[in-house]
């Protein structure tokens, strides 16, 4: 199966689904505002459900039965294919492109991978040649044009750097990539 292109909110629910089997209300439990995913990236409770939708309707999950509730009406466990646990992988070991992806596509895959208690080195060190390459294009022009122009390349580089800290800052020696701090 070819990479699926999906936005950042199905593949954070694919991801998850992936983990493990589940329904909707326990993937917005954890994409609520504040709640282990949602502090970093939210996904609404009705994206959730149009992302397991969307999901299904792709053949990347498939519902694979009930599951009772004395509290509320009975949910559907969804489960993801092989070729959607092999996509959600290799996902997850590839870095961002652009930086400004870097806050919410590279964050939602360090903390995914946290939650897989997988070590994060090899995404670490595939963004760090990306960010090199990043910084090599932006200081070859950072000297052209006018004065805006080069503002612009001077805050782009800061973002280099601040990027450079991420990377700097996640332990890629634990499968818990926690951040070193102080």
């Amino acid at each position: 199966m070819e990479r699926p292109d999906l936005p950042l909110a199905e593949w954070i629910v694919l991801a998850l689904v992936a983990e493990r089997p589940s329904h909707g209300f326990a993937i917005a439990a954890l994409t609520a505002e504040g709640a282990e995913i949602g502090e970093f990236w939210y996904i609404s409770r009705p994206m959730v459900y149009r992302s397991i939708t969307r999901l299904v309707e792709r053949g990347l999950i498939t519902p694979i039965g009930p599951e009772e509730s004395d509290r509320g009406p009975q949910r559907v466990i969804y489960a993801a294919t092989r070729s959607a646990k092999t996509a959600v992988s290799r996902w997850l070991s590839e870095p961002v492109a652009h930086l400004r992806d870097i806050r919410t596509d590279l964050t939602s895959k360090l903390v995914l991978l946290q939650r897989r208690e997988t070590s994060p080195a090899r995404l670490v060190e595939r963004q760090r040649a990306v960010i090199d390459e990043i910084e090599e294009s932006l200081r070859a022009k950072e000297h052209d044009g006018d004065s805006l122009t080069q503002a612009i390349y001077a805050w782009r580089l800061e973002h280099v750097r601040a990027a450079r800290g991420l990377l700097d800052a996640v332990d890629v020696d634990s499968t818990r990539p926690t951040v070193q701090t102080g």
